[in-house]
């Protein structure tokens, strides 16, 4: 007896189902993916800045690129730590098409890892002894290359995940099994050149504007603070109207493929338009920086539901649907996911906080007690957490054999 590829899917799924309400895993996976690929992006625009001022120096764009080559190991650590959450999401429910694409592409899916550690490593390797005095230029090369094929990678994990129909036709080409996974069977080139290489430009216009606003009080860098704002404002102003274009162009190919051309077109060329118009009525972009940020924030957002709606339109053609998955309400892991969820939160907001007021407030400005407080607090919460871990491991060592 044939199996149709939806009854496949559906047999694939873990028998004992999520741990929790999929549709909210699956809003979820979409507000974790924007934090994941605001760094991604952002890591790649400031690699990519970097270069371009050490290969065109002058006084202020050394400057930046000095600045942008400490930021770039930063925004790579971000990216990778933030994306650990959406991924395990996608491993959650939609745990059939993530490991097929993964057995399609196994050897690329393993060296991506060692891709990630190798630009990951080449970043650091040229902000610690090469940014300094403009050495070893070719170790940021190397890093951006490395990052952006990971990115490739991943692009294409994505690309095969959502056409389940050609997999036995990949995994046997006329009918001869090829288990080497070397093959990059799918691909669209302007979701690729949209989500990339585009985005790291529009990430790195905000976080300029947001460098500037956080010294607006340094008086001695006001000019050089200006003109980091400014540059911020013309690459927004330069890449909104070609995010606009190319995202017309992924609706064009994947969402005509998919069915939903015309709308993913209407939504993604109307979200370049409006970057595109603020970018050109922004005045003063180092003080509406903060702004500038909520609405990006706000674009990637809408950009991840996008791609959610390609992957849901994809899969419903053979009638897998997240909200049909089965699932049993796993307490335990609800209570450890929530109880990490509050302590992650409360370290990073006491952060933030701490980096604020060391920095971007005025000069005369001290520590608020309340940011005290909460440090004391946030910093009592991560203990307890370690210590749970490590009792649960003691017991699970000891006890369950």
């Amino acid at each position: 007896m044939n199996m149709t590829v939806g009854e496949m899917l559906k047999m694939m799924r873990d028998p004992l189902g999520a741990p929790f309400y999929p549709p909210a895993l699956q809003v979820l996976l979409i507000v974790t993916w924007v934090l994941h690929i605001f760094f991604v992006t952002l890591a790649l625009g400031s690699s990519l800045y970097a270069i371009w001022g050490f290969v065109r120096p002058n006084e202020n764009r050394l400057r930046l690129a000095r600045i942008a080559a400490r930021l770039t190991p930063n925004a790579v650590g971000l990216g990778i730590v933030t994306g650990i959450a959406p991924l395990l999401f996608v491993q959650t429910i939609y745990d059939p098409i993530w490991y097929a694409s993964n057995t399609l592409t196994g050897f690329w899916s393993i060296s991506f890892i060692f891709v990630v550690m190798g630009g990951y490593s080449l970043a650091y390797l040229f902000y610690l002894k090469g940014s300094p005095d403009g050495k070893l230029l070719w170790s940021a090369v190397a890093s951006f290359i490395l990052i952006f094929f990971a990115g490739w990678i991943m692009h294409v994990l994505a690309a095969v995940s959502i056409r389940p129909e050609r997999w036995i036709e990949w995994y046997a080409p006329n009918g001869i099994v090829d288990t080497r996974g070397i093959i990059f069977h799918a691909w669209n080139i302007p979701r690729l050149v949209f989500l990339l290489p585009l985005q790291a430009g529009l990430s790195l216009a905000v976080a300029l504007t947001l460098l500037a606003w956080y010294f607006r009080h340094n008086t001695d860098d006001a000019p050089f603070m200006q003109w980091v704002a400014g540059v911020g404002r013309q690459l927004g102003l330069v890449i909104s109207p070609l995010y606009a274009l190319t995202g017309l162009l992924w609706a064009a190919t994947e969402g005509v493929e998919f069915g939903i051309g015309w709308q993913t077109g209407t939504v993604l060329g109307a979200v370049g338009i409006a970057l595109t118009v603020y970018f050109l009525i922004l005045r003063r972009p180092m003080y509406d920086a903060p702004r500038t940020l909520l609405i990006w924030i706000g674009t990637l957002l809408i950009v991840g539901m996008v791609r959610e709606a390609i992957r849901a339109v994809s899969l419903a053609r053979f009638g897998y649907s997240v909200a049909s998955y089965p699932y049993i309400f796993d307490w335990g892991s609800i209570l450890v996911f929530a109880g990490t969820t509050v302590v992650g939160v409360a370290v990073l907001a006491y952060l933030v906080m701490v980096i604020y007021q060391s920095g971007g407030a005025k000069r005369d400005a001290s520590i608020s007690p309340r940011v005290d407080r909460l440090g004391a607090i946030a910093t009592g919460m991560l203990g307890a957490w370690f210590g749970f871990f490590l009792l649960v491991g003691l017991y699970t060592t000891l006890f369950l054999k």
